[in-house]
């Protein structure tokens, strides 16, 4: 991939803006509602299978676009977004959408931006869990009233959830817009899977 092919183009900086804008009334949706809702059906020990969602602010944008920075560029902002929604979380959500953002860049950059399989996809999901997880524990002491075994499975969900829903459904989701619309022709997504090369 040429340097100048790596750069953002502007529809590509706009689509990411809006999208995340978008992600961004998804997550205050589950930090406000979602959350608190699954803590009182599910229990705390598995409120994590719903964690995913936060992630796919970062895995949702740079699938599509396939390019450095989008990843975090995405799920930043999105948390930017959560934030002037008006999140119960205030701004701590910044630092979660930029580590998030960063932690899902850093398996993508891995792979050279080149490889979207399930297998990426599933890895750069499950990845922003690697800060979620610690920071739920330190910073709100979330694990307090579990045991350390329950505190295992409870942190092994997070990964889980990400791999499901910030990994697997994306690409599902996406795979079948591209396929079957016209909506995502002009990025890498729609090209890639519709053969189109440029």
């Amino acid at each position: 991939m040429s340097g100048r092919r790596q750069k953002l183009t502007t529809v590509e900086l706009t689509f990411t803006a809006v999208l995340s804008a978008l992600v961004g009334a998804v997550f205050l949706f589950w930090s406000n509602v979602v959350w608190d809702l699954a803590k009182l059906t599910l229990g705390l020990l598995f409120t994590p299978i719903i964690y995913g969602m936060w992630f796919i602010g970062a895995t949702l944008p740079a699938y599509i676009i396939r390019k450095p920075g989008v990843a975090l560029l995405g799920e930043f902002l999105a948390a930017v977004f959560e934030l002037a929604y008006g999140t119960q979380f205030a701004s701590t959500v910044l630092l979660y959408g930029f580590m998030q953002g960063l932690m899902t860049e850093l398996v993508l950059l891995a792979t050279s931006y080149r490889r979207w399989g399930w297998a990426t996809m599933m890895a750069a999901g499950a990845a922003p869990a690697l800060w979620a997880a610690p920071a739920d524990t330190l910073l709100y002491g979330i694990t307090a009233p579990l045991t350390y075994e329950q505190s295992l499975v409870f942190w092994s969900l997070y990964f889980v959830s990400g791999a499901l829903i910030a990994g697997a459904l994306v690409k599902a989701l996406v795979d079948y817009v591209a396929k079957n619309s016209s909506i995502l022709d002009s990025f890498a997504v729609g090209r890639e899977l519709k053969g189109v090369l440029r």
